[in-house]
């Protein structure tokens, strides 16, 4: 008899949530968000295959847990709670949370999701299936899919929009730039159907056992190189992939809903922009390797595009983190005159 979709995902899927909540939401929210992010879990997902896992926030611990008792009333069985005793941000959450899957369980595929309930489970089926398809065609289990959102800013606004299109369009030519040298190209075949560039830095992405561990390697390997950095904190998607993709890995991409709000977020001011995203570049620059006359080409082409060039202060914080990479990656360098800013085209 042919496995249905669902109960082949209930038999191969386990599923991870980083739960952390700023201390000033209230826990009715909280329980509320975690909530909306359970629910309809278990037609996809058998319950010890989902984990809740707190990332060392105390005022979290107590909604999470009733959360999942709520769960457990509705379908009988409760979620996995994992509390961790420190927080090490989003990245080391994920990390704990496949790990204890990757070490507990023979689950043949892991995903990630949010906890503030701006991930569909219902596009969780559509990733599944591509990533399927993949396997299928190119006779291999090195792939992951991404859910890609429709719009970079209605749920993030336009200044982390902008930014999180700025990382993936450097990202995409840092990869290739990298793997060309090799003789080599990023497999994103499986992406072209969507508008390039792929949604790198979407949180909604679903893994096979390999690339999870993959995953696991790369993020847990950066954090012992460079403690100092706290990769774990700003790097879950972004190491990630490019190590991925590094290695060979097919990546696929959907469309995903998403809110046209983010309930929670750290990237509201300049000075967090400048460090959450100013690192990540510093990060792709020293991994791969870019020469200065490449790398910072690629910079002033692409601020020179971007809408947040055009807004007020937004120029001034774009050079800031152009200034920001040559401290850290080309330190001692001069680098070329910074562009003008276009006022007339």
């Amino acid at each position: 008899m042919t496995q249905t979709l669902s109960s082949h995902m209930r038999d191969s899927l386990a599923l991870a949530i980083p739960v952390w909540f700023s201390p000033a939401m209230p826990p009715e929210r909280m329980r509320e968000l975690l909530a909306q992010t359970l629910a309809d879990c278990e037609l996809f997902l058998q319950p010890r295959h989902i984990a809740l896992v707190v990332d060392g926030c105390p005022q979290a611990k107590e909604p999470t847990q009733q959360a999942a008792a709520d769960f457990a009333a509705r379908v009988g069985e409760p979620p996995l709670v994992l509390c961790k005793p420190n927080n090490e941000g989003q990245g080391g959450a994920v990390c704990f949370g496949f790990e204890h899957y990757l070490s507990q369980t023979g689950v043949r595929y892991l995903a990630s999701r949010d906890a503030d309930g701006d991930h569909d489970i219902y596009d969780l089926p559509q990733l599944f299936r591509h990533l399927q398809l993949i396997e299928a065609r190119e006779q291999t289990d090195n792939a992951f899919v991404l859910g890609q959102r429709g719009s970079l800013h209605r749920p993030m606004g336009l200044a982390r929009g902008e930014y999180e299109r700025l990382l993936n369009e450097v990202t995409l030519l840092a990869v290739r730039w990298a793997l060309a040298r090799e003789g080599q190209a990023p497999d994103l075949r499986y992406c072209q159907r969507l508008p390039e560039p792929p949604d790198f830095q979407s949180g909604y992405k679903l893994y096979t056992r390999r690339t999870a561990e993959a995953f696991v390697h790369s993020l847990r390997g950066a954090e012992a190189a460079h403690p100092e950095a706290q990769v774990l904190r700003w790097g879950i998607q972004f190491l990630s992939t490019v190590d991925l993709l590094m290695q060979g890995a097919a990546a696929g991409s959907v469309y995903r809903l998403t809110y046209d709000e983010q309930p929670q977020s750290s990237f509201e001011n300049a000075d967090n922009r400048l460090l959450a995203y100013g690192q990540q570049f510093v990060w792709l620059y020293r991994r791969l390797q870019i020469p200065p006359e490449v790398g910072v080409a690629w910079w002033d082409e692409a601020i020179l595009r971007t809408n947040w060039s055009t807004t007020a202060g937004g120029w001034e914080e774009l050079l800031a983190i152009r200034a920001y990479l040559g401290e850290q990656v080309y330190p001692g360098e001069p680098l070329p005159r910074a562009p003008a800013r276009h006022v007339m085209f």
